[in-house]
């Protein structure tokens, strides 16, 4: 067979074209015998093979053996991170090996130096010799290596193999960089059979400038793709819509135009799930002639409404909440859902199975699933439901587990975060209230034995929480996973101490999320978080359970707090569901929780939340440190990525958390975030998440970004926004313009609308092209100055005397600061070092008081909380019992 070569060029030095396969993973059914903090590189080198298993040259789409794996070459190119991102989540321990292929052509023979960058140990040889190995783990930040090598004249083979060790999140990456040669005539060339590698390149460069106006769509639609306006071809092509069986729904042969917009799915109803949009060259040219080129684009069919108000009885919405969870496949809680129901006939009994198989692996996440086995055994056994032999296999998976991390056995499970710990002690409690009198095979111990244990380590959990609160603060990931336990405990714990305490503790965290919520949305800033959950409000894991709790929200994929809530008896205080409907009064409120200060500002028609100085200059994790917030999918705010990858391996990514953290302060409306990044910062940029076609209106001028949602046409007599978004490219700062602002009018007659204004020191510029085409707006520099601004049509007239007010401002940006006076007649001043200024008056952003809002003042470490509400009080105490009581 002929082979063709791609055509591409070094970016920046990097090699960005590949062949990749793999990974071939090994499972480690042996961890025990790879101890201490080394046990990576003991597994690794226990793996190390010498050769590189590749024997025939690689071609795309040609396949080769390892063992009795058959792996397939395929084309890869890296986004702007230059890196070949393998990243994955591993539930138990394995060794991961891959292998990426390119070839280099260089017009002489040349020394030139090779810069290796990668997470864990790799091997390169070039033209099929060894030349360089390195050993290392850096799991969160991949390390670069530097050697030498020479280039030949005319093509040169380079083959990497790249190694890790998963266990639970793993990233997993490789970028190489050619650096110090002598001429810029270095080409990179990718192997392949396609004949026609001009064509499959068009189509190639043609379909990174398409992209979906919406991520999330309901019922499928309203699923809309758009051409880039600047597109530089024009071609024809197929469009498919296919789910994550490839199982197509629809397809065409449109034409690329420059703005052309192409509906996809209005004619047909799709159930909720993952869906791609697939763009490929018409069947004549794809199969035919043999131009295999693809690219897809993700998109989340969501098959109910997102609910912004009140709405229904809870008693409706619990039904409402078990019926959509019922209906949904390969999860245990949907049939949790079914039992609850009553529909026991359509229990699918081999998903049960299989659960308790992967809980008796001791899979990471166990703890999440053991606890709704437990749940199920409490509340259906002897019932028709569970048949005999199903309760033997439950039986048997729950006396075999390890509950907590002092037991024997090695293991991939995380114990001591704060959700899984409060898991595992809800796991060991109810499991020895099952069987008190029987011994748990692990531990040794009798039921009634890891009972007192897991009490008293939930006891220690619930008081230090009730208390203080979390480290993990108001995570819309995580409080989904504390619900789940605490729900179990308030409804199934023998202690009436852990059953009252766990439900007092509920109270609080459902209080907690109805002060930091918007319209169902929980837009707070969060200890941990991932990217789709702070994207919008639509796939929160928490959304189920905020629209089952109070109405507002969409149940999504995320079901087990939903389901284990529906499933017990706890019942809400109801001035909670009132504090969170209530959009009338702007609320300012402020929370000191375990290591973090925060605020949240919150009116009829937005919420600003951020965490203040939040460990400014050193490294993030999952934290998500401010948001704006005006609609479910409307959200807007900044993070440092270290990758382009949203993979929730990553911890950060390019959207959740902050290789660097900023220093943040915000004053009711007005928010300013100072990013000090590294000179050698792997990517050199933050960025917002800037959602264009989630706002009614958007504007890009004079290094401002502006953004309204809500609001109809103006009252009579004013001139019409146009409703469409209009950008710049410039990179100029902004904010130059002294004159000065009049006070905004105040109309109560005026369609309800929210706006956002938002500019950085360095300038910035919407991107247009790629992943996150028109949801980001970039900003490079080391040192940054973001600065947002919050308004209402009720008190600052239509959306364009707000920008013209904005841009009025007198902003005095230094280096890492800002010093501004709004057009609220407040002069805020505030830099890397020293105090937020209002006025020339220093306003605390540290040392708050546990909560200090209208509805509830509380110290620190206080063991009673009292929420006020109209006339109503609620009292929350967080007392433990004495001992020997």
């Amino acid at each position: 067979m002929s082979t063709f070569h791609l055509e591409y060029q070094l970016q920046k030095g990097y090699v960005h074209n590949w062949l990749v396969a793999g990974p071939y993973a090994i499972a480690i059914s042996d961890l025990d015998r790879f101890e201490g903090q080394d046990y990576k590189l003991q597994i690794a080198r226990h793996h190390y093979r010498r050769i590189s298993d590749i024997n025939d040259p690689p071609v795309e789409r040609e396949s080769f053996q390892v063992g009795d794996t058959e792996f397939t070459w395929r084309y890869r190119r890296c986004l702007d991170d230059h890196f070949v991102d393998l990243s994955t989540f591993c539930h138990t321990c394995h060794y991961l090996r891959s292998w990426a292929y390119s070839q280099v052509i260089s017009s002489s023979s040349q020394e030139v130096t090779f810069v290796l960058t990668t997470n864990g140990p790799a091997d390169l040889w070039l033209n099929r010799q060894h030349v360089h190995r390195q050993e290392h783990f850096h799991r969160q930040d991949p390390r670069s290596v530097s050697f030498q090598g020479t280039l030949e004249e005319g093509p040169n083979e380079i083959l990497v193999r790249f190694e890790e060790v998963a266990a639970r999140e793993c990233p997993y990456v490789m970028a190489l960089q050619i650096a110090g040669f002598a001429t810029q005539e270095i080409a990179v060339h990718v192997p392949t059979t396609i004949e026609n590698v001009k064509r499959r390149q068009m189509f190639e460069r043609a379909f990174e400038q398409a992209h979906l106006e919406h991520d999330i769509d309901y019922g499928g639609g309203g699923i809309s793709m758009r051409w880039s306006d600047d597109l530089d071809t024009r071609c024809s092509y197929t469009l498919r819509l296919q789910d994550w069986r490839d199982r197509i729904y629809l397809e065409g042969s449109p034409e690329a135009k420059p703005g052309e917009v192409q509906a996809i799915g209005h004619q047909i109803v799709l159930q909720g799930g993952q869906y791609r949009v697939v763009l490929m060259p018409r069947p004549d040219e794809y199969y035919q002639s043999n131009v295999r080129y693809q690219r897809h684009l993700p998109v989340r069919v969501l098959d109910n409404t997102y609910s912004e108000t009140l709405y229904g009885t809870f008693g409706e919405r619990r039904k409402e909440a078990l019926e959509d969870a019922a209906g949904r496949e390969n999860n245990l809680y949907a049939e949790i859902a079914k039992f609850a129901l009553g529909r026991w006939a359509s229990v699918d009994r081999d998903l049960i199975v299989e659960t308790t198989k992967k809980i008796n692996q001791r899979e990471d996440c166990s703890d999440f699933y053991l606890v709704g086995l437990l749940g199920m055994m409490y509340r259906t056994t002897g019932a028709l439901a569970f048949t005999e032999k199903l309760e033997r296999t439950v039986e048997k998976c729950v006396l075999n587990f390890k509950y907590w991390h002092d037991e024997p056995g090695s293991d991939a499970m995380c114990y001591t975060t704060e959700n899984h710990s409060i898991l595992f002690h809800t796991c060991e409690i109810l499991a020895g209230q099952l069987y008190p009198d029987r011994t748990f095979t692990n531990a040794g111990q009798m039921g009634r034995w890891h009972r007192e244990k897991g009490e008293k380590l939930a006891l220690a959990w619930l008081h230090e929480r009730g208390t203080t609160g979390f480290s993990e603060w108001d995570s819309n990931c995580y409080f989904e996973e504390d619900l789940l336990a605490l729900s179990h405990l308030a409804d199934l714990a023998g202690s009436e101490e852990v059953r009252e305490l766990a439900a007092v503790v509920m109270d609080k965290m459902f209080f907690t999320m109805a002060l930091n919520s918007y319209k169902g949305v929980f837009g707070s800033t969060h200890g941990r978080t991932y990217a789709p959950m702070i994207k919008g409000g639509q796939l929160e894991a928490t959304s189920g359970i905020t629209r089952l709790m109070w109405g507002m929200g969409i149940y999504n994929q995320h079901i087990r707090g939903t389901v284990s809530l529906a499933c017990s008896d706890y019942v809400l205080p109801p001035i909670i569901p009132d504090i969170a409907t209530d959009l009338d009064e702007e609320l300012w409120n402020r929370e000191h929780h375990p290591g973090v200060n925060k605020v949240t500002y919150r009116t009829a028609d937005y919420m600003l939340c951020s965490a203040q100085d939040y460990r400014p200059g050193e490294k993030g994790y999952q934290q998500h440190i401010w948001q704006a917030t005006l609609g479910p999918s409307a959200v807007v705010f900044v993070n440092h990525p270290p990758c382009m990858s949203e993979e929730g391996a990553h911890r950060p990514n390019f959207w959740h958390g902050n290789y660097v953290l900023p220093r943040v302060a915000q004053w009711k409306d007005a928010l300013i975030a100072i990013y000090k990044l590294p000179d050698d910062d792997w990517l050199g940029f933050t960025h917002a998440y800037f959602p264009v076609y989630e706002f009614d209106e958007y504007v890009i001028r004079d290094g401002w970004a502006f953004a309204r949602k809500g609001g109809g046409p103006p009252p009579s007599g004013e001139d019409a926004p146009s409703g469409e978004g209009t950008s710049s490219d410039g990179d100029t700062p902004s904010g130059k313009d002294t004159s000065s602002s009049k006070e905004p009018p105040l109309d109560e007659g005026r369609p309800a609308a929210g706006y956002l204004a938002l500019t950085a020191s360095q300038g910035l510029r919407l991107i247009k092209r790629g992943p996150s085409a028109y949801r980001e707006l970039r900003s490079y520099g080391q040192h940054n100055v973001w600065w947002c601004l919050m308004g209402r049509a009720a008190i600052d007239g239509s959306f364009e005397d707000f920008q013209e007010r904005v841009l009025a401002l007198d902003v005095n940006f230094e280096e890492l600061g800002v010093q501004c006076t709004t057009w609220r007649g407040e002069t805020l001043s505030f830099a890397w070092q020293g105090p937020l200024l209002v006025n020339g008056k220093e306003q605390p952003i540290t040392g708050f008081k546990h909560y200090e809002n209208p509805y509830c003042v509380a110290d620190l470490a206080a063991e009673l909380m009292e929420i006020r509400y109209g006339e109503y009080l609620l009292r929350l105490h967080f007392e433990l019992p004495e001992q020997g009581a």
